[in-house]
């Protein structure tokens, strides 16, 4: 007999827990703070590495625009740059431009599913 999940499920001993069937697909997991604020963390299929996705603040524009100067094409992957850390550390833009399509994918999902 299939076990029947309940999303989301209850967090474990540091505070991560599955939000959605779609979450637990994908392997991800999200963790809400006592303000608040929002992640999603995930190990990523491609290169192994753990990525952490957080909620974007209005402030972040402003670093999203230094990368986009007046090309919003490169908008989302700006965006996930400024969202993004791979294993604990920020990665430049150019990071995300050569990483497997797998990965990326992932990331984007994470950040679409926090930020809009």
């Amino acid at each position: 007999m299939e076990e029947i999940r309940n999303y989301p499920t209850l967090p474990d001993t540091d505070g991560f827990f599955i939000e959605s069937e779609d979450d637990e697909t994908l392997d991800v997991f999200t963790k809400v703070y006592d303000n608040g604020n929002k992640i999603k963390r995930a190990v990523l299929p491609a290169c192994g590495k753990t990525a952490v996705v957080r909620e974007l603040l209005g402030k972040d524009t402003i670093e999203i625009k230094r990368f986009t100067g007046d090309n919003l094409d490169n908008y989302q992957m700006a965006a996930v740059t400024v969202a993004t850390t791979v294993d604990g550390n920020r990665q430049p833009y150019e990071y995300y431009e050569v990483m497997k399509l797998k990965d990326y994918s992932r990331l984007a999902a994470m950040f679409q599913s926090l930020n809009f």
